[in-house]
């Protein structure tokens, strides 16, 4: 018998369920409180809660959260800084820290000028000790991300920080919204990268192999490694998680 592990974490209980896979027939549930100060515990109570149940036949571990939904309707989540080329910083973009430089390109992909290392490394040694990741963004970089890749080279060889860079999040033209989307998902990678460590802990306590798999806003499924780097896709994973499952109830 093949199962399904689900889990969700949400700001006040987490949950779990032991669903067959081949019939989707829900063998086990249960909950727990959530432990904020370490995810893992009541991840781990949850699991137990259900008391007897195969673990050895689990082939799927699913989780969702509200983790990130909360962060961003409360306004809160990490400390980021912001790196902007060629175009003016707009206040309404939630940063602790930002700085604009020279650089951006054209609407053919062209380079306005070259791109200002320099004072970004300058910025970013400043506040280093002060922020959780940084955000990218320059004018135009999805016609041509050559200044967002060589800045978020520059800080990757000498600052161990999550940096995202606007052009890996969207493809489309629109610098304040693609600015935005960049910062937000700064803002949500410790979060989702404390999450899924705590689930990660759990499965090895519980001796289970199965592969981890994250819920999308749109209800599909996408790997942890992807999760870590671009976590704004989750940002509905639980709201997500739950109208499937009340679907298929």
């Amino acid at each position: 018998m093949d199962l399904g592990l689900g889990i969700d974490t949400g700001g006040t209980y987490t949950d779990t369920a032991l669903v067959e896979l081949s019939t989707g027939k829900v063998l086990a549930k249960a909950k727990a409180l959530t432990s904020r100060n370490d995810l893992s515990i009541g991840i781990s109570e949850s699991i137990s809660n259900m008391g007897e149940v195969p673990l050895k036949d689990i082939r799927l571990v699913s989780l969702s959260s509200t983790l990130a939904t909360n962060s961003v309707v409360e306004g809160k989540g990490c400390r980021v800084a912001l790196i902007i080329a060629g175009e003016e910083y707009k206040e309404s973009v939630p940063v602790e820290h930002v700085v604009q430089i020279q650089g951006g390109h054209t609407i053919r992909g062209a380079a306005n000028c070259p791109v200002d290392l320099e004072a970004a490394k300058d910025f970013v040694a400043g506040i280093a000790d002060q922020v959780d990741a940084i955000a990218i963004s320059t004018f135009f970089s999805v016609r041509n991300p050559e200044h967002e890749n060589a800045l978020k080279e520059m800080i990757a060889s000498n600052w161990d920080l999550p940096v995202v860079c606007g052009h890996e999040l969207s493809t489309q033209l629109g610098f304040h919204e693609r600015t935005l989307t960049a910062v937000l998902n700064a803002k949500l990678i410790p979060i989702k990268a404390e999450l899924i460590q705590s689930v990660r802990k759990v499965l090895t306590d519980f001796q289970l192999a199965a592969p981890l798999m994250i819920v999308k806003g749109d209800g599909s499924l996408m790997g942890e490694k992807l999760a870590k780097e671009r976590p704004v896709e989750t940002i509905l994973s639980g709201p997500a998680a739950s109208l499937i499952g009340a679907r298929n109830l």
